[in-house]
C-alpha cells in the first residue's frame, strides 16, 4: 500500500509540474508577443520627431506655393517668356511632391477639413463664424493651419473656422481676425 501512495503522490507531483512547466510557457509566449507588438509600435512611431518638425516646413512650403501659383496666373510682362522662374516653380512643386510622397510613406495624412463636421479629436476651432444658406451647423468652413495624423493618430490637430447658426457674432479663440470674424 505504501508503494502505491508514493505511486499517486510521485503521479500528482508530475502533473503539478507539467501544469507548472505548461503556465510558465504561455506566460512566455504571452512576453513574447508583447515585446514584439511594442518593437513594432515603438517602429511605427519612431519617426514622429521628425515628422512634427517637418509640418512647419510643409505649411511654408504650402504658402510659397500658393504665392508662386498666384504669380503665375498673373500675365507676364511683355517680352517675357518665362523661362528661369517657370523651372524654377516646376522644381518647387517636384520638391514639395517627394515630400508628400515621403511622408504619405510614414503613414503620415492631411486631416479632412472643409466641408466636414467639426470634431473636436481632429480639429481646434479658432474661430465661429456665421453658417451660410446650406451650411449645416458644426461644419469647417475654413481651413486655417493643415493638421496631421501619423498612422491614424493625430500628431497636429487642423486650426479651423466652424459655422454657426443663429450666432449674433462670430467669435475668435486665437490669432486670427478674418474679415467676418470679430473678436470677443
Amino acid at each position: 500500500m505504501a508503494k502505491m501512495d508514493e505511486l499517486e503522490r510521485l503521479k500528482q507531483e508530475a502533473a503539478q509540474a507539467k501544469d507548472q512547466y505548461l503556465r510558465t510557457l504561455a506566460e512566455f509566449d504571452n512576453t513574447k508577443k508583447r515585446l514584439h507588438r511594442e518593437k513594432e509600435e515603438f517602429a511605427r512611431y519612431a519617426a514622429e520627431s521628425m515628422v512634427r518638425q517637418l509640418l512647419p516646413i510643409m505649411d511654408s512650403l504650402d504658402q510659397a506655393l500658393v504665392a508662386v501659383d498666384k504669380q503665375a496666373d498673373a500675365p507676364a510682362p511683355a517680352g517675357s517668356s518665362g523661362g528661369p522662374g517657370q523651372a524654377v516653380v516646376t522644381g518647387v512643386h517636384l520638391i514639395y511632391r517627394q515630400l508628400l510622397g515621403l511622408l504619405d510613406k510614414e503613414g503620415v495624412k492631411r486631416i479632412p477639413t472643409v466641408g466636414e463636421p467639426f470634431d473636436p479629436h481632429k480639429h481646434e476651432a479658432v474661430a465661429q463664424v456665421a453658417a451660410g444658406d446650406g451650411t449645416p451647423d458644426d461644419a469647417i468652413v475654413e481651413e486655417v493651419q493643415v493638421g496631421y495624423t501619423m498612422h491614424g493618430k493625430v500628431i497636429r490637430p487642423a486650426m479651423v473656422k466652424v459655422a454657426k447658426k443663429n450666432s449674433p457674432r462670430s467669435t475668435v479663440h486665437g490669432p486670427q481676425n478674418k474679415d467676418n470674424v470679430q473678436k470677443t
